[in-house]
């Protein structure tokens, strides 16, 4: 020890050190319950995010499936609204190419008795206009049909499904009513079942839009889908 210096007694040493180690926990002490208090806000934060998250995403599920309803509803309502335009047309298929010349409506105005039968019409069929449709290929594009009345339209499809099979140059003609081509497919779901059908020799008849109807054993039913006409002939016996 240097000269002129006191020596400090060794309890004063300790207490003093007792003294800095309590400043010290206290210090840190308070630090952490600092900490404590941050971490407990940060953890609500936390919460009330995920909250606030878990919301918005039920928000946006039920806006999607809304959005999904409506571009449903939409698209049903402008395959609806194409049919009905279509509903005073018929599908002629197999007519030779270039056989109507220049004057499609003309050349179907006189075709259509000719090939049905000219004294099944009293009167005249009127054609508001009449066109093929699609590309050219090896076989003849579909004629398309459009009558000035409504009841020609029904009568002439009446005729054709009565009539059977027809020809006109050696070639197999047939006559179907116009749908969009999202109906018409489906409708064509039920091809399989039909032939069920016929098979089976069970009454039947498609009605519009897309709907099978039974008629079995003195019972009505009808089917929209040809899974749930399917499980219904699985076990159905022939009449």
């Amino acid at each position: 020890m240097a000269d002129g210096e006191k020596e400090i007694p060794f309890s004063k040493l300790l207490d003093a050190i007792q003294e800095t180690k309590e400043e010290l926990t206290k210090h840190i002490d308070k630090k952490t319950a600092d900490i404590q208090i941050t971490l407990t806000k940060i953890e609500s934060s936390l919460s009330t995010l995920s909250d606030q998250v878990e919301e918005i995403e039920t928000r946006v599920g039920a806006n999607e499936d809304d959005i999904n309803k409506l571009i449903t509803h939409l698209k049903e309502k402008t395959d609806d609204l194409e049919n009905h335009s279509r509903r005073s047309n018929i599908r002629i298929l197999n007519v030779p190419e270039q056989a109507e010349g220049r004057d499609a409506a003309g050349f179907l105005e006189k075709f259509i008795p000719e090939i049905l039968g000219n004294d099944n019409f009293t009167s005249p069929i009127t054609l508001e206009r009449a066109h093929r449709i699609g590309k050219k290929a090896d076989r003849p594009r579909p004629l398309i049909a459009k009558f000035l009345n409504f009841r020609d339209k029904e009568k002439v499809l009446r005729l054709a499904r009565c009539k059977g099979e027809m020809t006109y140059e050696n070639k197999k003609i047939s006559f179907y009513p116009d749908y969009s081509a999202d109906l018409q497919q489906r409708r064509d779901a039920f091809l399989d079942v039909k032939r069920m059908l016929r098979e089976k020799e069970v009454e039947y008849a498609l009605i519009y839009p897309a709907q099978l109807r039974i008629k079995h054993q003195g019972s009505v039913k009808f089917f929209s889908t040809p899974a749930e006409a399917q499980r219904f002939l699985k076990d159905l016996p022939s009449e």
